[in-house]
Parts: C-alpha cells; structure tokens; sequence
C-alpha cells in the first residue's frame, strides 16, 4: 500500500509493504469552491452581522489589511485583490490603503518574500509593511487583561479602517487559527506574546487543538482583538491541496465561529484507541518549510500515539531550522524535564519557548523520528529527534503487530481518539 504524504512543494509517497493501517487519517471530502473569487466577492456584498464592505469604508478611510506571512497557505493572492476591488470602487486611493504582514515572533519578510505572498502588482501598488513585534516604538499600549499586558502595533490600531484577512485550521494550542489570531499573535506585542505563548497557558488542558472552550490562548487573542478593534473579517478554509472550500467574512467573532464549525465538520477524524506508530507529515510547504513549523505535526500526532510509541514524521525544512532564538534554545535541550523546570521558573521567559514547549510534549510522549532532506546533519541532530535517512526502510522495520496509522497532511488534519 502506497500512501503520499505532503513533503515540501511535490509531496512524498510512503511504501507500507503491504501493511494496512489501522487508520488512514483523512479530511472529508471538502470540495474546493469552482468560482472562488466569485464566492469572496459575493460573501463581501453580503457579509455576516454588517454591511456591505463597499459602505462601511469613507473615501478619505486609512486602511489596513493584516495578511499572515509566509510560513502559513493562505491564498492572498486571491483574496487580496478581490478587497482591494470593493475599497477602490468605494474611492478608497491607493495611497490610503496598507498591507499589514503578520509576523508575530518570526523574522521580517524581504522584498523577493514579500513578492511572492502577495503578488508583484500589489506589491508594486501598496505599501506592505512588517510587523515588528520586538520594537516597542512601533506598538501601541492598550492597558491590561488580568496579568497581559495588551500592545498592538501602531499603524493597525491608528487606522480608521481595520481589515484582518487569513485562513481557518486546527491550532494546537489555540484551538483554531484565524480570526482574533491575526490580531494576537499576528501585530501584537512581544509583552502580549510573552503572556498568549506562557508556560502557564500552553500547559493548560484547554489549550489543544480543537478546542476554544475556556483555551486561554483563545480568550487572551479575543481580548486584544477586542481592544484593538477589527472592523471586517476575511478568512477562508482550505483542503488538503490548499484549495478554497470556504469563505466568511463580516463581523470578526460571528464570521470566525461559522468558519470553525465549517472546518471542524471537515478536518475532523478520530481512532477508537491509540496506535502504537503514527507517520505523519509536517502540513508540506509552505507549513513545514523549518523544523520550528514541523513541531505542529508532532503535537498532532501524539494525539493519537500510545505512550512510548512511535511518531514518524517527514519535513522538508527547507529553510532550516528555524529562527536564532528557536536554535538557542534548542541548544540548551539536555532533557524534557529539565526544559520544563526552567521555563516555569520565576521571570523566565525566551521568544519562542513555547515552540520546545510543544515539542517536549511529543518527547514525552513517544518516540519521534523525523525525515527530511532540507538539513544539514549539524541541524539534524539539534532538532534532538532520532534522524531517518531512508523512510521506506524505516517503515519496513516497524515491528509486526503494530497497530499503525497515517496522518497524509499532518497537522491540518484534526487528530482525536474517539
């Protein structure tokens, strides 16, 4: 039996020799909408709980649209330009409207990136910005949530129009991306992240995939999105080859609660008892373009992995590693235990702990061996996961009488034990 798994740009195929999984874990057939920009169009004639997008924008209106950035598939350049439409037929100009990269904690995109998120001609038309969520000049204060600190970027909360734009899909510790996570961590601060990103709220049984329902993530990200203001939503739904099966736009919190249910409905699958090896991928690119994005399939993995199995995933880490933080700390790794005691120790806190924090969680859980060809053997053996060189042969290898299963798209599909 021969399975593809999503691998990098073209996909990699596994040979089960002859093995049948337990379970082949899959997306239901979401069928990607035949007209997609016809879909957006309509859906921003007629959106849920306001007005058409072309009246509630002035002409004399600075807009921003916040965009996610490039380590996450969503279509911009579909989306975009049909917005961009609706501001200029409303008299919107150019020079009034900005495009907002939500970069939370990752590095800044350069021109040749930027480029290719959104398109050389909107690129050469609008201004793009990114968000620096380390520079505190840049940020707006907009006081507390209990302990939170609440800091918002700048140009989005000085805006007299708020557009936030991205895609809907399981989150591991937020429950479902989009909607107020293009706020928070997208153009929040890095005091606001310290807190959404915490020991504390990643260590919560509410913060898994999934799940909204008292997720403290959740509730933190509403919390600034409701401070900061978002004026309209776009965010789409994707299947499992980065199509469109879905678009819902209007109000940020009534559009976002019908794209989850919609995404749940279609993501969702579910084993009766744990298995004992699971192989599954990193989401393919643009998703597993660094092992720091590969963690979100290990977590979704372990799910569904007996303890002290199995997890075998494939990444095409074509970027790397990750970022130099992520490196650090991954550096300072000598046990699982040993991580965990330091990040909930007093006044402890680096960028993107949180990221070992999920991936500690897979440690701890099972057994993870990772195939990629994007790193060098240096980077393989920081990733302190056992390293596969030939994915077929170590299939092949798994002991008779294992319960198995495949997870082909890794973290975009959601992953539970029924």
């Amino acid at each position: 039996m021969k399975v593809k798994l999503d691998y990098g740009k073209k996909g990699l195929v596994i040979d089960l020799k002859g093995r049948k999984p337990v379970k082949l874990f899959a997306m239901k057939n979401s069928k990607p909408l035949s007209g997609p920009k016809k879909k957006i169009k309509k859906t921003l004639l007629n959106p849920l709980g306001k007005k058409p997008l072309s009246s509630l924008v002035k002409k004399t209106d600075r807009i921003c649209i916040v965009i996610s950035d490039n380590t996450r598939p969503v279509p911009n350049k579909i989306i975009l330009p049909e917005i961009l439409k609706v501001l200029r037929a409303a008299g919107v100009p150019e020079k009034n409207i900005f495009i907002l990269i939500g970069n939370g904690t990752h590095s800044a995109l350069n021109d040749k990136a930027i480029k290719e998120l959104v398109g050389t001609g909107i690129a050469g038309k609008y201004r793009v910005f990114n968000h620096n969520c380390f520079n505190k000049k840049s940020q707006k204060y907009l006081g507390r949530a209990g302990r939170a600190e609440l800091w918002i970027n700048k140009k989005y909360y000085e805006a007299d129009f708020k557009i936030v734009t991205g895609f809907i899909e399981p989150h591991f510790m937020a429950g479902f991306s989009g909607g107020r996570k293009g706020v928070c961590p997208g153009i929040a601060g890095y005091e606001t992240i310290k807190t959404f990103h915490s020991a504390k709220y990643l260590a919560s049984r509410y913060a898994v995939s999934g799940n909204i329902k008292n997720n403290p993530c959740d509730k933190l990200a509403e919390a600034v999105s409701k401070k900061a203001g978002v004026d309209f939503l776009v965010n789409v739904t994707l299947n499992s080859e980065k199509k469109i099966t879905g678009v819902f736009a209007g109000d940020w919190k009534k559009a976002h609660k019908k794209g989850m249910n919609f995404c749940l409905r279609h993501v969702r699958d579910t084993v009766k008892k744990p298995l004992d090896v699971i192989i599954t991928s990193a989401g393919g690119y643009p998703l597993d373009r660094n092992f720091y994005q590969t963690v979100k399939g290990i977590v979704g993995a372990s799910e569904v992995v007996k303890k002290g199995g199995e997890i075998i995933i494939v990444s095409g880490c074509s970027d790397g590693v990750g970022g130099k933080d992520f490196r650090e700390l991954l550096e300072g790794l000598t046990s699982p235990l040993a991580f965990l005691k330091k990040i909930f120790g007093k006044n402890y806190f680096r960028a993107e702990q949180w990221q070992v924090q999920e991936l500690v969680k897979g440690l701890l859980k099972a057994k993870v061996k990772l195939f990629t060809e994007g790193l060098c053997l240096e980077d393989k053996h920081l990733c302190k996961v056992n390293i596969v060189d030939d994915i077929n042969r170590e299939i092949a290898l798994i002991p008779k009488g294992k319960t198995i299963g495949v997870i082909p798209n890794g973290p975009y599909i959601l992953t539970k034990l029924r």
